[in-house]
């Protein structure tokens, strides 16, 4: 097993442990990015489209893509078009709600759930041998951590964005 600063030939150390963790975060997350990214080509799919294929399979009710957007793991910026995409394949459908015409449903078809239902296994799979160096409590802990992460990062998203805000006059 390599260290971060082995793996990416550094010739001098980290700046500070803050720069490392940050680093290796980053690294990890592409690793585990381009891993996803093949294992869904070969079923065909992407992370995006099995996300909210599964959301749909789960929720067994059609969604706004409002809805499907608040609950997709990745943020993606255009959730018609995500749906466009899946469209065209028929593995949703996409209707306008009777009451609310500026509301608009999608559903996922047997078509859908017939491609990613056999995913979910392989998927389980996948993430079993991804976490097998980690014991259960481990990966309790890492639960934990990233979400504190994920808290700092937010808050200092938010800082930057209202000092960006008050610096321009606004």
């Amino acid at each position: 097993m390599t260290n971060l600063s082995e793996e990416l030939h550094r010739c001098q150390p980290f700046a500070s442990v803050n720069q490392e963790a940050v680093l290796s975060l980053v690294r990890t997350g592409d690793q585990l990015d381009n891993y996803l990214a093949r294992f869904f080509r070969r079923h065909d799919l992407t992370f995006s489209q099995y996300n909210l294929l599964r959301i749909l399979d789960m929720e067994d009710r059609p969604l706004t893509c409002s809805e499907i957007g608040e609950r997709l793991v990745q943020v993606v910026p255009a959730v018609t078009s995500l749906v466009d995409r899946l469209l065209k394949r028929e593995l949703v459908t996409r209707k306008r709600s009777e009451t609310d015409r500026r509301a608009v449903y999608v559903a996922i078809t047997k078509e859908g759930r017939k491609l990613v239902t056999p995913v979910i296994e392989h998927l389980r799979e996948l993430e079993r041998e991804v976490m097998s160096e980690l014991k259960r409590k481990e990966q309790k802990e890492l639960i934990r951590l990233l979400e504190r992460v994920r808290v700092g990062m937010n808050k200092a998203v938010e800082r930057r964005t209202s000092e960006s805000l008050s610096s321009s006059g606004l």
